[in-house]
């Protein structure tokens, strides 16, 4: 992605800490959460975009919208969309809930290799829904963090 100047301290922690994920691949819990947190309009989402560009491995990059009820198949159809080796998982599928929708990413993300989701907007499907924040972390307990 041309045009993109500066954050190379941003980008060196990200790709740190992508290297400890990949690195601890044989551990029970390898994964990683980060929030990325700052004021409106100062490129985050650009940031995440040029990193996992530049990482060169499977990814989702998901934005909420504040679509209410069509989050989940915008969410679906990402998925389908992305970079990740098991999206099949996915197919003609619409999850009814968010814990249907994680259950079905854990079944895309490779076992063997690391892999980024980002959830941009996070704030917003939150807003929606106050369970998001509990399913979310229920799910990275049991599965995603592996």
């Amino acid at each position: 992605m041309g045009g993109f100047v500066g954050r190379q301290k941003e980008l060196d922690t990200l790709a740190s800490a992508l290297g400890r994920v990949g690195s601890h691949m044989d551990d029970a819990m390898p994964g990683l959460c980060m929030f990325v947190r700052g004021r409106r309009r100062v490129g985050k989402s650009r940031l995440l975009e040029v990193f996992i560009d530049r990482a060169e491995v499977p990814h989702l990059f998901f934005t909420a919208s504040q679509q209410g009820g069509r989050e989940l198949k915008l969410f679906a159809d990402e998925a389908v969309a992305s970079s990740l080796l098991n999206v099949r998982a996915f197919a003609g599928v619409t999850p009814n809930t968010w814990d249907g929708a994680l259950t079905l990413l854990n079944a895309a993300l490779p076992s063997d290799q690391v892999s980024v989701i980002v959830i941009d907007e996070f704030p917003y499907l939150t807003d929606g829904d106050p369970t998001i924040e509990g399913t979310f972390q229920k799910h990275w307990d049991r599965h995603l963090s592996k």
